[in-house]
């Protein structure tokens, strides 16, 4: 089953998804990797609007950085949410939803998959939102 052009992505309380969800003026997909903070914001229908990455300090300063971004959010609330493909750059990294269907080394499988950078988060069918690392 192709990359769907709205790719679910199921909100986790305490794990890795745990920062997505509504906010008044759309969506938002939030996390830190690395010793980066960043914000993903959408429309209401996925559409990517901007990003807002930042670089911290610390890893330990990394939760409090990243609350105070996302306290901007009027309206926010965590949940389920469904985004089209996007990337953007920051410090030479790549962040975004990338679509990285293709065959399989060696096997020459083709496999659906849409990779969340630089998390490395792996979606694929049945699209449900679940992911793989």
């Amino acid at each position: 089953m192709p990359v769907p052009k709205l790719i679910p992505i199921a909100y986790e309380p305490d794990y890795r998804t745990d920062t997505i969800g509504r906010y008044d003026d759309g969506l938002f997909l939030a996390s830190g990797w690395d010793q980066h903070i960043y914000v993903h914001l959408f429309t209401p229908e996925g559409v990517h609007r901007r990003s807002i990455v930042q670089r911290v300090s610390s890893r330990t300063a990394m939760d409090s950085e990243l609350d105070t971004l996302l306290a901007d959010l009027p309206g926010k609330v965590y949940g389920d949410i469904a985004v089209e493909l996007f990337e953007t750059h920051h410090d030479g990294i790549l962040f975004g939803l990338v679509d990285e269907s293709g065959d399989r080394a060696g096997d020459g499988v083709h496999v659906d998959w849409a990779e969340l950078y630089p998390d490395r988060l792996g979606f694929h069918a049945p699209w449900d939102g679940l992911y793989d690392t």
